[in-house]
């Protein structure tokens, strides 16, 4: 039996997964949480074998939470279960040591599939954010290093590793002990440097050149 925990702010959200999940033989909601911060609470005493985690939620946000579930508990998979395809949601997810990345409108089937596979160390990405993700990414890794992206200062490097792990700017300044403004002011410096434009390409970036590994906190 799969133990699994919902982790999403909307309450009649968890209560329809619960409800469509119990009816799989094989797969058991042992817990729920309604932000980052109650998961990572209840995985202490509460272990499960797959957390669903939405993306986007008040306080620590899915993705930030995703790195902490997989640093502090390496037996949880984490499968996103959300309503945004955007390709930076999807990337940070990925980068942040998620194991599978779902829509939302998803069928019970392919859900409860997905949740196996994914228990299995398997990966999934739903169909609608595959293709321009595996584009982006064969992009990024493809993209030539040229002297124009420069070295990042030992700051920089420090910052951008925060970024791929899943911080928000004010996490950034709270580790640092900086401003917020300048840590957001960092950020654009080091965008600008290596010519990208979101975090997520940041993020992507640092993978790429070896500062982090996908899902590992470093």
């Amino acid at each position: 039996m799969l133990r699994l925990m919902l982790v999403d702010d909307h309450e009649v959200v968890r209560t329809g997964l619960a409800t469509v999940l119990a009816l799989e033989e094989d797969l058991t909601v042992t817990c729920e949480a309604a932000s980052g911060e109650e998961a990572l609470a209840r995985l202490e005493t509460s272990p499960v074998e797959v957390v669903l985690m939405d993306v986007m939620m008040p306080g620590m946000g899915g993705v930030a939470a995703c790195r902490e579930v997989r640093d502090r508990f390496p037996g949880a998979r984490v499968l996103m279960l959300t309503s945004s395809s955007d390709d930076e949601a999807v990337l940070s997810s990925l980068v942040a040591g998620a194991s599978g990345y779902l829509l939302k409108n998803v069928r019970r089937e392919e859900l409860a599939r997905a949740i196996r596979l994914v228990a299995e160390g398997q990966q999934m990405l739903d169909p609608a954010v595959t293709d321009k993700v595996t584009r982006k990414l064969v992009e990024m890794v493809t993209q030539p290093r040229t002297d124009e992206e420069g070295p990042l200062s030992e700051r920089e490097v420090e910052i951008v590793r925060l970024v791929a792990r899943g911080y928000t700017n004010r996490q950034i300044a709270e580790e640092l002990v900086i401003a917020e403004k300048t840590a957001r002011n960092h950020i654009s410096r080091i965008l600008d440097k290596l010519n990208l434009s979101r975090r997520s390409e940041a993020a992507a970036w640092a993978v790429q050149h070896g500062i982090v590994k996908p899902g590992q906190a470093r």
